[in-house]
């Protein structure tokens, strides 16, 4: 009974559609490149209350980063700013981006495809599967914000900073960006030796167990639980919210036609296809039937298309009631025994 009514109250559709959202997977840690330059991420940052916008392109494997400060953001500015990019360090295996207007242009397609390159495209609403881009994005933010409380040059600013983290060991390599991409130190106004090493075992170690703690504390923080959805099942599909009694989730359930890690493809009746985390699915409870909890219907012995028969007592015949039974149980009363010689009558 108890799960009955467990059952009951989880298929209820418009609770399934204002209930909390499913806890996003756990991270899934990514292999360190085999070289440098190989595989890249790039991304927009703003537009800036100048009116610019600053592509920023990262080496995976260095971490070592190029900005370039744009007017325009079209498909055809964006290769143009690419090709410059590409002259300095070569062309990349593999391009990681968003699904900005700029990366799924017929354009941009072309391009990544004329260079043999592969590009990839994070699930829609999810940039934190872009993640090495957007920390990048938010230091560069931050040196923005302090050039204009000191009234300073925000592109002279920028500079200075990118100048300097190259330079600086990361902490998840240990070594510098410049050094993993040159395979040396850039000269800085700082003083250095020259030091040239076999560095990349150390580098993978290192960021092997950096990207181990990291994904601990997110996991944790985050109460990280796998997804149970699979191919077939039927989901809700959380929607952004327009107004403020709308539900979290989109009443018409859908159908998930493919899962590929924790990127989950739904399509709706009507055929529309939507790719998104599986932090944004979750299942849906559907209920066997429309009946009340509780409520079950009995058998009928009675035959289809059998008329219901006369009782065998004669008609008019009307029965006698039952002898009064007894509510309550009552005691025996019996005399005293000083009383047996005498003669009396119990009322």
């Amino acid at each position: 009974m108890e799960k009955a009514a467990e059952k009951y109250c989880k298929s209820c559709h418009g609770c399934q559609l204002v209930s909390r959202p499913n806890p996003p997977e756990p991270v899934r840690s990514s292999k360190l490149p085999s070289g440098p330059w190989e595989d890249i991420t790039i991304d927009f940052l703003g537009p800036l209350p100048s009116g610019h916008s600053v592509l920023v392109v990262i080496d995976y494997y260095s971490r070592y980063y190029e900005v370039a400060i744009m007017k325009s953001t079209t498909s055809e500015k964006t290769v143009d700013a690419l090709k410059i990019i590409f002259v300095r360090h070569g062309l990349p295996l593999t391009i990681h981006s968003d699904n900005g207007p700029q990366f799924i242009s017929e354009t941009f397609t072309e391009y990544v495809r004329d260079i043999g390159a592969e590009h990839f495209r994070v699930t829609p609403r999810w940039p934190q599967a872009n993640r090495e881009v957007e920390r990048q994005n938010q230091s560069l933010v931050k040196r923005m914000k302090i050039a204009q409380a000191e009234k300073k040059h925000w592109q002279d600013e920028v500079l200075k900073y990118i100048a300097a983290y190259r330079a600086s060991p990361h902490p998840s390599t240990g070594r510098s960006p410049a050094e993993l991409l040159f395979n040396r130190q850039i000269r800085t106004k700082l003083p250095q030796l020259k030091l040239f090493s076999d560095c990349d075992q150390d580098v993978r170690d290192r960021d092997a167990e950096k990207k181990g703690l990291s994904k601990m504390y997110a996991d944790d923080k985050r109460n990280a639980k796998a997804s149970d959805v699979n191919m077939g099942d039927t989901v809700l599909l959380r929607q952004e919210a327009t107004g403020k009694f709308d539900t979290l989730f989109h009443p018409e359930p859908r159908e998930v036609i493919e899962k590929a890690g924790s990127k989950i493809t739904v399509q709706t009746p009507s055929g529309a296809v939507y790719s998104r985390n599986s932090s944004f699915v979750k299942k849906y409870q559907e209920r066997d039937d429309d009946k009340t909890l509780g409520e079950e219907e009995k058998p009928s012995d009675k035959i289809l298309g059998e008329e219901e028969k006369p009782s065998d007592k004669t008609l008019g015949e009307v029965e006698k009631p039952p002898d009064k039974i007894p509510t309550r149980p009552t005691r025996i009363r019996a005399a005293p025994k000083k009383l047996e010689d005498y003669v009396v009558k119990l009322k």
